[in-house]
Parts: C-alpha cells; sequence; structure tokens
C-alpha cells in the first residue's frame, strides 16, 4: 500500500526551538540587562562587588535554558511519535511514560550524554546523534582555527558544574584554561549554542519524517 503522506517542506522549527530563540534567550537576556546594571550601581571600577555574582546567575541561567530547550524538544518528539505510531489513545500514557521516565536530562546537566541516552529512545541511534548534529552544523568539531561548537559547550557545562557546587579549585583550573566565569564568555556562547539547537531541531524532525513518513509538526 503505498503511503498518502508526502513530504511537504524540508524543515519547520518545533515550539520547543521558537522558544529557545524567544522566551528563553528574553530570561537570559534579563541577567544580562540586571549584569549591565550593577555596573551604573557600583560605578566604574567597581563591578565584581554584585556584577559577580549577577555574572554566575546568567552563566546558570544560560545553561538551565538550553537543558529546557533539550527537554522540550524530547518532549515533543514523544509526544509526537506516540500519535504516529496508531497506538490506541488508552495506551498512549503508556508509551509516554516509558519514553520519559528517568531521562538524564530530568535528572543532570544536558552534557553530550544526556541527549545521546534520551534520544535513543526514539530510535536516533545509527551513526550516533553527534554525527547527525555534525552533518546539521559546519561548526560542531574542531578545526586548527576554531576549537568546536562541542568543545565550547563541555566548557560551559563544566564552568556550570563549579559554579553550582562552589569548587573553586575547578574554577581556577578553567581559568587557567581560558574559561572565565564573566558574562562576556557567557555572551559569547551563545551562537554556539544557537547552532546546536539549530542542529538538533533539525535532526530530530528529519528522524520522525523518515520514521513516519509525515511532517511532525
Amino acid at each position: 500500500m503505498v503511503s498518502r503522506y508526502r513530504r511537504r517542506v524540508p524543515y519547520v522549527a518545533s515550539f520547543a526551538h521558537t522558544g529557545w530563540r524567544g522566551s528563553r534567550r528574553e530570561a537570559i537576556d534579563t541577567l544580562a540587562a540586571a549584569h549591565a546594571a550593577t555596573g551604573e550601581i557600583n560605578g566604574p571600577g567597581r563591578p565584581l562587588e554584585i556584577g559577580r555574582p549577577v555574572a554566575h546567575a546568567y552563566l546558570l541561567r544560560v545553561v538551565a535554558e538550553f537543558q529546557g530547550f533539550v527537554r522540550d524538544l524530547h518532549d515533543l518528539a514523544v509526544k509526537k511519535a506516540v500519535e504516529l505510531s496508531g497506538a490506541e489513545p488508552a495506551y498512549r500514557p503508556l508509551l509516554t511514560a516509558a519514553a520519559t521516565e528517568g531521562r538524564l536530562i530530568d535528572r543532570g546537566n544536558a552534557d553530550e550524554r544526556s541527549p545521546k541516552s534520551d534520544f535513543k529512545r526514539l530510535g536516533i541511534t545509527g551513526t550516533g546523534l553527534s554525527n547527525r548534529i555534525q552533518s546539521k552544523n559546519g561548526r560542531w568539531t574542531s578545526t586548527t582555527a576554531f576549537r568546536g561548537d562541542q568543545a565550547y559547550y563541555q566548557d560551559l557545562i563544566e564552568l556550570r558544574n563549579c559554579l553550582a557546587h562552589g569548587n573553586q579549585g575547578q574554577l581556577d583550573r578553567l581559568r587557567r584554561d581560558g574559561v572565565h566565569d564573566t558574562l562576556t564568555y557567557g555572551r559569547r556562547r551563545l551562537p554556539g549554542l544557537d547552532r546546536i539547537a539549530l542542529a538538533l531541531d533539525r535532526v530530530v524532525w528529519d528522524h520522525l519524517c523518515a520514521t513516519f513518513g509525515v511532517d511532525p509538526w
């Protein structure tokens, strides 16, 4: 039997990706504005008294909002996969629970290990999630002139961890390696996060299209 579904467009952004570029970035920008205000309050040469804690809050928020995006995307992908599977409505909550309960994204950081494990539940295996992201993001891996979004993102995760757990020794090591606990450093990572978010969104879109033969959203 020939499928009645036809792929209409090459890619449409999910609401999860729209949220990352919209409300989640607005939340991040709010802290950036607060950091700028501390400089005005303290005056030139005195930004660290309040500015550094706000910068730390900014860095923590950047990682938290990106993790929220990954969770939103996984939730959406599970919902669509269950719907498109043709399962009886009575069984859909069971299938959804099986695909979401105990996810690493709910219990830890959104480092590479978490999305790999969680999206594997949806069948995104084969060449692996990292390779699929690389196929959509030409700056994912390192080159002679660029460390790569993958490496910079791992740096950001490590920075988030040492700030969240008050690990001064790890923070000192990161500073020596050029990973700085400043708002400027965090803002410079945002374009890379944008590229990763778009690549992951497109990977999930392509996978659902290939699996079910229909535009998933």
